[in-house]
């Protein structure tokens, strides 16, 4: 029996079903089996959530394979194909790639449709019907029964509302149940807050570590985190603020393999008394032009050393203004020379401007998604056009004791509103028009669709969550 994926190869799922008698866990392919999906959902499910032989201990010419098609550091593509020719010297294969995954190679690639690949980004799914990983699902949540007959029992039943499509469990559920690994079950996590201290961020830098290797994506709000530059005593120096701290946290969505299939996941929040909003705001900034704009029409000293901060100039040298200015001198000419007007404006708005714009830290927080928490008072601020307080504990001031209560309690509260009500002190370190930071928000969502906004004080009323005691701290990339 083979099943056609394409119009030069195909599966040969007698062999596929030998392969198959290694691996207890995965169900044998029955003639029955009819459900493959198509296009992205078919990519996603035997990428994602199929079962496959990570070892490489059944791989071999003919067989189909997941793969990455476009090798790209940050954005890798993957696709299906078949391998053609194994280097197993070399680690590499010749694979096939299914014409419908073709359009990102270039080249030769392009043209053959075959490109050589390390076997590290080449996969062997050995579950491409879905009703394989309805059984193995099945199986695994039946097998908590303490009986042979109730263990099948249950699994009919599972497999019956899973194989109908009546319930479809999260992504974790189908690439986990029945697998054998230890991988979580549970899709999105929301972090507590973060004690503020370099043991409470290497903790909690820890367990979000520890949940996205395992599959999960996590929401982090990083508000209990000092701003920058603030008193550090315990080591006499300065802090160098929430956003450095929470970038770190980001950065572990490229370095951690999600649970060996996915991208990592991760949400991480500020609140809109912070201090360092400002900064936090601007940090994904990738346009120049949008900084340059904040900077020439904000009357906001804050949003302006942001802004400030975040470009980069690089000045003309004197033989790229010869070139520009050579490039202007076509302008009166007829016919510009043969240069397009596009092309001399650009000319002369780099020579008005005396070089070229980037942005400092283009990576700054790429492993995340960002959004601000957005209070009730601050809402209230923008419709009456007042003024907001961006404050936070007054940790430099506080005694041995004040500092006492502050290291065990605040990570616990993470709202400076509350914390002010309980009777501590709070620091304003400045204050904006409220209407202005309102405006940043927008321009930067518009331009590099950051931040989202999370209207944290609403989810809290409205959460049954303080039924338990609990309250709404964040929310993860699925949550928002």
């Amino acid at each position: 029996m083979t099943v056609a994926f394409s119009e030069k190869m195909t599966v040969n799922v007698d062999k596929l079903n030998e392969d198959i008698r290694l691996f207890p866990q995965v169900h044998p392919i029955t003639p029955e089996m009819h459900i493959t999906y198509k296009g992205v959902s078919r990519l996603v499910m035997l990428d994602r959530y199929s079962f496959k032989d990570t070892e490489k201990l059944t791989l071999s010419v003919g067989d189909f394979v997941v793969l990455t098609v476009k090798e790209d550091p940050k954005f890798p593509a993957r696709g299906l194909g078949f391998i053609v020719e194994l280097d197993w010297e070399n680690k590499k294969a010749h694979v096939l790639v299914e014409e419908e995954y073709r359009h990102v190679l270039e080249g030769e690639e392009a043209k053959t449709g075959i490109v050589v690949r390390s076997l590290d980004v080449i996969e062997k799914p050995l579950e491409i019907f879905y009703e394989q990983i309805a059984k193995r699902n099945a199986t695994g949540l039946a097998a908590v029964e303490q009986t042979e007959e109730k263990r099948q029992e249950w699994f009919e039943k599972f497999y019956e509302q899973l194989v109908s499509l009546n319930f479809v469990p999260a992504g974790r559920v189908l690439y986990g149940a029945g697998s054998g690994t230890e991988v979580t079950y549970f899709n999105c996590y929301v972090m507590p807050f973060v004690k503020d201290s370099r043991e409470g961020i290497s903790e909690h830098r820890k367990q979000v570590m520890e949940i996205m290797s395992r599959g999960g994506g996590v929401g982090t709000n990083g508000s209990t985190l000092r701003p920058r530059n603030t008193l550090a005593r315990g080591v006499n120096g300065k802090s160098s603020g929430s956003v450095s701290w929470l970038d770190d946290i980001a950065k572990l969505t490229h370095l951690v393999e999600q649970g060996g299939s996915r991208r990592g996941a991760q949400m991480i929040m500020l609140a809109d008394w912070h201090p360092d909003i400002i900064e936090f705001i601007i940090s994904k900034m990738q346009n120049p032009r949008i900084l340059r704009y904040l900077l020439e029409n904000t009357e906001d000293e804050g949003i302006q050393k942001a802004a400030r901060e975040k470009l980069k100039f690089t000045p003309l040298t004197e033989q790229e203004r010869a070139m520009y200015q050579g490039i202007v001198n076509y302008k009166n000419i007829p016919g510009y020379g043969g240069f397009t007007e596009k092309i001399i404006k650009d000319a002369e708005e780099k020579l008005r401007t005396g070089g070229t714009y980037s942005v400092h830290n283009p990576d700054f927080l790429t492993g995340a998604n960002i959004s601000v928490c957005l209070t009730k008072e601050f809402m209230e601020a923008v419709e009456k056009d007042e003024e907001y307080e961006l404050r936070f504990p007054d940790v430099e001031t506080y005694s041995e004791e004040e500092m006492r209560i502050y290291n065990e309690k605040w990570h616990e509260v993470g709202d400076v509103r509350e914390w002010e009500k309980m009777g501590y002190r709070v620091r304003v370190y400045r204050k904006i028009r409220a209407r202005e930071l309102w405006k940043l928000i927008n321009i930067c969502a518009t331009y590099s669709a950051e931040p989202g906004i999370f209207f944290i004080d609403n989810a809290n009323d409205m959460t049954n969550a303080r039924a338990y005691g609990q309250k709404v701290v964040a929310t993860n990339p699925c949550g928002e």
